[in-house]
């Protein structure tokens, strides 16, 4: 079984901006397994384990999405927690796309990839970076309040031009991702 998603990369400025914020976070000795900054993306789908026949299936569909699909550019700014409060979970910096095309792409994703038979995502999409994993309320306060002072931060926009079928192999140091295909959008 190959543990699968679909999903957006960022660009190499981002990703620098990404380890800066994290460097400040661990500052707060939080008990938070934080995500290897160049191995953050933007899921669109999580699909979950699949035979490598289904590989040429999904993206037989993803691809047909991405010729109906045009460019756009993505915003990373704002900071925050899954669920926001006292007792966070997640720990995220926010992603904004004004047109609506990124809601469009991921709607039009999760419909083709339910009609191959892949459960459709129960809660609305909310598109973000994931930091890290809050493990123990060890340092939570100290962590809190850096995120409260990082509210607001604009860390960059990027062209979004293609979009990957991913693999994502787990190990003990953290999961390896591989691109499986690249569904380029339709540029004119």
């Amino acid at each position: 079984m190959i543990r699968s998603f679909i999903a957006i990369e960022l660009e190499p400025g981002i990703i620098v901006k990404l380890k800066g914020i994290e460097d400040n976070l661990k500052s707060t000795r939080a008990d938070v397994k934080w995500v290897n900054p160049s191995s953050i993306h933007l899921t669109l789908k999580f699909i979950g384990g699949i035979e490598e026949g289904m590989i040429e299936k999904i993206a037989g569909r993803a691809e047909g999405i991405a010729k109906r699909s045009s460019p756009f550019n993505l915003q990373v700014e704002d900071i925050g927690t899954f669920p926001p409060g006292r007792s966070p979970r997640v720990v995220w910096v926010g992603v904004k796309e004004d047109t609506g095309r990124l809601s469009q792409l991921q709607e039009e994703i999760e419909q083709e990839m339910s009609t191959l038979g892949f459960e459709r995502e129960g809660r609305p999409f909310s598109p973000h970076l994931t930091l890290g994993r809050v493990r123990s309320p060890k340092g939570r306060e100290e962590l809190l309040k850096k995120i409260e002072e990082g509210k607001g931060i604009a860390l960059g926009e990027f062209p979004v031009m293609s979009f990957y079928l991913f693999k994502s192999d787990l190990h003990p140091q953290g999961a390896v991702y591989t691109k499986l295909r690249t569904f380029m959008l339709n540029l004119r």
